[in-house]
This record gives C-alpha cells, structure tokens and sequence, in this order.
C-alpha cells in the first residue's frame, strides 16, 4: 500500500468504527479492503488501536480524550457506535447503514471527533503497519566455554561443532543463513547443502565450506588464524579484503596472517592441530622449538629456555592423555634438560643441540 493511501482510508476507517459512514463510504471501504491483503492488515490494525483506546463498555475515546472533546466542541456528548471486524473473507460492515445514535449530533462537530479520531489513529497504525513491513533482527544463539571447558553442539542443519576451551560461537537461532562467528577454536563437521554455504567468521579470516570437516583456530590473542581441513574442501580467505578464496583439501591447512593480511595455503596438515580434541600429542622428528610452541598451546602455559640451543634438538615420540610435568620430565631424558616449574610455566636448563645444516 502506497502511504498516500493511509490518510484518505485513516479517515474512512474512523467513520466506519465510529459508526458515521455512509452507504458508499462503507461500499468504498469494503473495495479497497478486498484490493490487497496489505490494504485489510491495514485496517485490522486501525482497529486494534481503535479497540486499545476504548473501555469494555464506553465510546472509542477515554476520559483523558473525552475531556479533549469537550473542550473542542463545547460539551458536545459523544454517541454510542457499533464495532464490526473483519470475520473471514467478509466485508467489514452491512450495506446498510448503522442505527442512529440515541443522541443527534451536528453533522459539523461529528466530521471534527472522527477526523481528528482519523490523525489519532493513523499516528498509531501506521507505527504498527510500519514494524510490520521492516524485517526484526534475527534471534541470535551464543555459547561460550571457559577454561579447561568443551562443548560439543548440534546446528539446527545438523552440523555439528566441538568448541575448545576459551572459546565464543554465535549463530542466528533459525540458522536460515549459515553464518558463524567464532572467537577462540573448533572443530565443524558440516551437513552438506549445496543451495546453502556454511561461513565462519574469524576476526580477519573467513572459511566457506559446503560440507565438510575441519578445525578452525581463531584466537583474538594470537598472531595467525589456522584451518585444517580432515575431509572434503575448504575455502579460506581475508576477511574485509577483495582477494581470492584459497582453496584447501583434505590433509592440507591454511593460515591468515592477521598483520600481513594474506593466506598461505600449506601442503600438510598443521603438527597436533587436532591434538586438544584427540587428545593425543604426536612429534616425528619435530624441533624442539615447534615441540615447546605445541606444548605451550595444548597446555595454556608458558615454557622458557636457559640456552637457545635446546631449541634446536630434534623429537620425535607419541603422547596420549598427555599431562605437561610427566612430558617435559621424559623429553629432558631424551634430548638433555632439566625442567623446573617458575612460576605458572617451566623453565628448561641444559646444553642443547647442534643445529643441522
């Protein structure tokens, strides 16, 4: 409906709530109500406002307006009207006309109660017509797990997700777009729909998959976001930035470097990238400065070394149900260190290794 249209049947539909109409008023109304489906919610909604200003057994109007009138036009009494809605498919009134009221007001002061009756509820409809047609903001799903936490969750799609510790998912609650914001790490496994792409938002990365299953690590306080991909195909890329999506099969990775803006596509899946989920710590001939960063990550924790040539010892061994001090106590026999607790981290003290050229 054209909002033209809401002064001239605002007024129309006062009259006929009002009880003042005439025949054609009335057939007139009854058309346009027919035209356009818009056309009668417009004129339920006058109605519900009409309605909402009235008492059970009182006129339209309350004592707060009835005083208004009054001073309008001098004391004129109101007259009693008859309220019809629209039942079905039929017209909102009788084709004829209305009995009279039981006391006659002048034509002139019952033109100024509904016009001015018109503009009260044309303010008020028009609000409820307007909210109406403007789409409300999607319902949104928030889950949040805490230290030493994780949740696994099933998507409305049937997808399901396993949310590491320290981690953020929201979604809207209908999920009739795939949209998800993540903030922190989580392993997807996507229900295939080729009509509807699944997105995660990363902060600076975004992942588009159809189906499929992969982890995403996404922490604000880290440098990098990291997918690796365990089946199917991953599409990874900049968020805000016109570039190109970079394509990641299963058993490859991909990292976004935040400062740098770009994505570098890796050949192999990222060491222990699923290692928080399976619980299991593999190293093959891993540095020790990859070993400690790993360590570090799994365990939340910070691990110093007294000599940088530790860094350069190679490791290779197979941890499962890992736990840090039994770790750090069997990796120090091997490669040669000794691991003291300082603080809520570790400090390792010992020779080190030769680095390979």
């Amino acid at each position: 409906m054209h909002v033209k249209d809401f002064d001239k049947y605002s007024e129309l539909i006062a009259k006929f709530l009002a009880g003042e109409s005439s025949l054609d008023e009335k057939e007139a109304l009854f058309n346009w109500t027919s035209e356009d489906e818009s056309n009668r919610q417009f004129y339920e909604e006058m109605e519900q406002v009409w309605n909402m200003t009235e008492d059970a057994d009182a006129t339209p109007f309350d004592t707060d307006l009835e005083s208004a009138w009054a001073n309008i036009d001098n004391g004129t009494s109101h007259s009693t009207s008859q309220q019809t809605s629209l039942p079905g498919n039929q017209p909102p009134f009788s084709t004829e006309l209305n009995p009279t009221s039981a006391k006659i007001i002048p034509l002139s002061k019952r033109i100024q109660r509904w016009s001015i009756a018109a503009a009260i509820l044309l303010l008020a409809a028009f609000g409820l017509w307007w909210t109406s047609q403007t789409p409300s903001t999607p319902l949104m799903v928030e889950i949040q797990t805490s230290q030493d936490e994780k949740k696994e969750i099933t998507l409305p799609d049937g997808s399901t997700v396993l949310l590491n510790e320290n981690s953020k998912l929201v979604y809207p609650k209908d999920f009739a777009v795939r949209n998800i914001d993540l903030e922190g790490e989580a392993f997807f496994n996507v229900e295939p729909m080729k009509e509807s792409p699944f997105t995660i938002s990363s902060g600076e990365a975004t992942t588009r998959v159809l189906g499929t299953s992969f982890n995403v690590r996404a922490y604000p306080t880290e440098e990098n976001v990291e997918v690796t991909v365990e089946t199917g195909t991953v599409a990874l890329a900049v968020t805000n930035k016109a570039t190109a999506l970079v394509e990641l099969p299963a058993g490859t990775s991909g990292i976004v470097y935040k400062k740098e803006e770009r994505v570098e596509r890796v050949e192999e899946k990222l060491n222990n990238a699923l290692a928080w989920k399976t619980l299991k710590l593999d190293f093959d001939e891993a540095p020790m400065k990859d070993v400690i960063t790993t360590l570090e990550r799994y365990f939340g924790t910070e691990i110093k070394v007294t000599n940088e040539m530790i860094y350069e010892c190679p490791y290779t061994s197979t941890f499962d149900q890992p736990d840090l001090a039994s770790i750090l106590e069997i990796i120090g026999a091997s490669v040669g260190f000794e691991a003291a607790k300082e603080g809520d981290g570790y400090l390792l003290k010992g020779n080190g290794c030769q680095p390979n050229n």
